[in-house]
């Protein structure tokens, strides 16, 4: 799997990185497919705490225990998302319901801890 086939929940700096002043690129948002409703992320250099869950193609993401995304995948919906987005040439961008988790950056400096996965 790589950033071709695999939807992200951005994490950045808002204010600090170019990426993160653009609509549909900010720290909670789905990138470039749905924005984040509210806007959550702690300040640059204090810990953000992100649950993401997905049960059977229902997506929902909390930023610091804000319900920031809902959505579902694999629908009518979600193939407009993909469809509207920078992803539209990617044919199997979203589409497998099984596969990896990947954690990347730009570089620049990231950290992260306490990472849990667990089947629901």
């Amino acid at each position: 799997m790589d950033v071709e086939t695999g939807p992200e929940i951005q994490i950045v700096d808002n204010e600090g990185h170019p990426d993160g002043r653009i609509f549909k690129h900010q720290a909670g948002d789905l990138y470039d497919l749905i924005p984040a409703k509210k806007k959550a992320a702690n300040a640059p250099l204090e810990w953000n705490h992100y649950l993401i869950r997905c049960v059977d193609g229902k997506l929902d993401v909390y930023l610091n225990e804000v319900h920031v995304i809902s959505t579902t995948m694999w629908d009518e919906n979600w193939k407009g998302l993909v469809a509207g987005s920078k992803f539209k040439g990617a044919s199997d961008f979203g589409t497998y319901k099984v596969g990896r988790i990947g954690l990347q950056d730009h570089g620049n400096n990231v950290w992260f801890r306490n990472i849990k996965i667990k089947e629901l």
